[in-house]
């Protein structure tokens, strides 16, 4: 998975962009019952994936450039100050803004839960 969305249009326009810059992407959960248009009825979200898993890594790294807000983690914090966070369960690296230290956030590929370090560390 590359990307989770809460709306099927925000996936569709992801998919759209990704084919643009020379990535095939897929929503292969976009006949699911819990799938609208407007967003979803879980919690779960609508999952985007690169049909070629080799182009897979391209297309996050893209799409973290493209939005330099969301890379940076809820707090929009784009100025640089921010940190890496490795998750344990799937392997990605988010990037959290300063303020995060010492909280726990979500990894944005998996959902799990991330301890991000206190600012001793």
């Amino acid at each position: 998975m590359i990307r989770r969305t809460s709306t099927l249009e925000e996936a569709e326009i992801i998919v759209s962009w990704l084919d643009e810059q020379g990535i095939e992407a897929i929503i292969p959960d976009r006949s699911s019952p819990g799938v609208f248009a407007f967003g979803v009825t879980d919690t779960e979200g609508i999952e985007i994936y690169a049909r070629d898993e080799d182009t897979a890594g391209r297309a996050r790294k893209l799409l973290e450039e493209h939005d330099p807000q969301r890379a940076a983690g809820a707090g929009g914090d784009t100025s640089g100050a921010g940190f890496d966070v490795t998750c344990d369960e799937c392997g990605r690296v988010d990037r959290f803004p300063a303020g995060a230290k010492g909280t726990v956030q979500s990894c944005t590929n998996c959902g799990a839960f991330l301890d991000m370090p206190g600012s001793e560390e």
